[in-house]
């Protein structure tokens, strides 16, 4: 199979993404007490950020730096110079060590082109990068960042961007010990995720996800009405704690919905498949080989790669839909079998087809991961196979996550039986796609939504999307 391009990336405003890159590497150098500017370095590690500000030339509210520091309630915030995390450390040394990784390293900068605005900081070297891959290790995404949600939550694509489309970004994205070290960095993120120091941005100040416009859109992007509808209404939380019951960013970001909000339509129905997330439906495809090409955000699939080759990979048909980060059972039936798959076992697998398909908040842009690149070498998906009540028979769930950083959990077993609605599973770590695949023999038909057509219609869990009748 002939190499392509590390990533295709098409944000729907370019300048906005380099804005956010420009301005997270300003911090980013202030932190690891280096000027903006100049790159010298004024203060070493473990120096009181303020005082060695005062000494120079620099004017900075450090009250920016807020999240990717943390705070402690009821403390006088203290900035620090910081020095490389030991993973990042470890990663500089790699880089300094490999000879093919450190030409690689240095070659990309001269081959990517220059950011639009020659007034905004860039990233020079990788000196440069490994910090800011170290800024991000103890930062959760803010709210309302001025550029996509993609990059907000998930800032590396930011950071790799303007790099990986050239032949020495190829070269070092897809290098195996390179790999295995941005894998080695990702873990570390997760675990600061699923941290309580993570809920430094679950607050109510600018970029805080307790903000009247960060509870609004969260509303909004469940099916609510913001002017009518307040968070506590429709998500399950504490809003006399500080945190609104938070523990950490990965617990906000997986929310649960109230029951009355994900109520299941004809339970008890079971020609009628209910869609499995709050999601906005792609398409459906009918008749589909085990090596058909389908689209999903210009990304393409196929079932063998979809469902990793899988002995039941010749049975299905499909449906593709986006959004949300819990799944729950659209069919009534019994769990058959379970399978995770996470390329990020491994530093170089084998080329695939994946899709970083994102929910609503993220239709911005499109990402295509294509094969043998950085980005979808360790995609995650999640399979669940249901033996539904007649007639829909053998059916598969796919979750598919986004890129290098989502991971899937699922939380059901073999065997296991299910009722509509109850819960399959999540995304953590950022949003993704997931996919209803059917059997052959199965006619699915789909149900207009308010007058509209299902597809591109934004549905809520537990929705009716499809009857289901069996050809004769």
């Amino acid at each position: 199979m002939s190499r392509t391009t590390v990533c295709r990336w098409l944000p729907k405003d370019p300048a906005a993404v380099e804005t956010f890159v420009s301005d997270l590497l300003v911090r980013s150098r202030v932190i690891h007490g280096r000027h903006p500017k100049t790159r010298t370095r004024f203060a070493k590690a473990g120096e009181s950020l303020k005082t060695a500000i005062s000494r120079i030339d620099i004017k900075l509210d450090l009250n920016c730096l807020r999240s990717h520091y943390r705070v402690i309630a009821d403390q006088v915030q203290v900035y620090t110079v910081r020095a490389l995390h030991p993973i990042v450390q470890e990663f500089q040394d790699y880089i300094e060590r490999e000879g093919v990784v450190y030409a690689a390293f240095n070659e990309m900068f001269e081959q990517a082109p220059p950011p639009q605005n020659e007034d905004q900081a860039k990233i020079e070297d990788y000196v440069d990068l490994m910090e800011m891959i170290d800024t991000n290790l103890t930062t959760a995404p803010s709210f309302g960042q001025g550029v996509s949600a993609m990059v907000a939550a998930v800032p590396y694509y930011g950071i790799i961007s303007r790099f990986c489309n050239t032949p020495a970004g190829y070269n070092a994205f897809t290098h195996p010990g390179v790999n295995e070290r941005f894998c080695r960095v990702f873990t570390a993120w997760h675990e600061y995720l699923t941290s309580s120091a993570s809920t430094n941005v679950i607050h109510d100040g600018d970029g805080g996800w307790l903000s009247t416009a960060a509870l609004n859109a969260m509303v909004q992007s469940a099916g609510g009405t913001p002017d009518q509808d307040t968070f506590d209404n429709f998500f399950i939380c504490d809003t006399s704690d500080p945190h609104y019951g938070f523990k950490s960013y990965d617990e906000l970001f997986v929310r649960e919905l109230k029951a009355v909000h994900r109520a299941v339509v004809y339970p008890d129905n079971p020609a009628i498949i209910n869609s499995a997330c709050s999601s906005t439906v792609h398409q459906v495809y009918y008749n589909l080989k085990r090596t058909d090409r389908f689209w999903i955000k210009n990304t393409p699939y196929s079932l063998n790669h979809m469902l990793a080759e899988d002995d039941l990979v010749d049975t299905f048909a499909m449906l593709g839909s986006l959004d949300y980060h819990r799944w729950r059972s659209p069919v009534n039936g019994t769990v058959v079998k379970t399978r995770l798959i996470s390329g990020a076992t491994h530093p170089n697998p084998p080329p695939t087809y994946y899709a970083a398909c994102l929910d609503d908040d993220h239709e911005d842009l499109d990402v295509v991961s294509r094969s043998q690149d950085f980005v979808s070498n360790i995609s995650t998906r999640a399979l669940i196979y249901i033996q539904a009540e007649e007639p829909v028979g053998l059916m598969c769930f796919v979750g598919v996550g986004l890129g290098e950083v989502s991971t899937c959990n699922v939380v059901v077993n073999e065997g296991q039986e299910l009722k509509k609605g109850d819960e399959l599973g999540q995304f953590h770590f950022g949003g993704s796609t997931h996919c209803l695949i059917f059997r052959p023999g199965v006619t699915v038909t789909p149900i207009d939504q308010d007058g509209q057509p299902l597809e591109g219609s934004k549905v809520r869990v537990g929705k009716d999307i499809l009857i289901a009748t069996k050809q004769p």
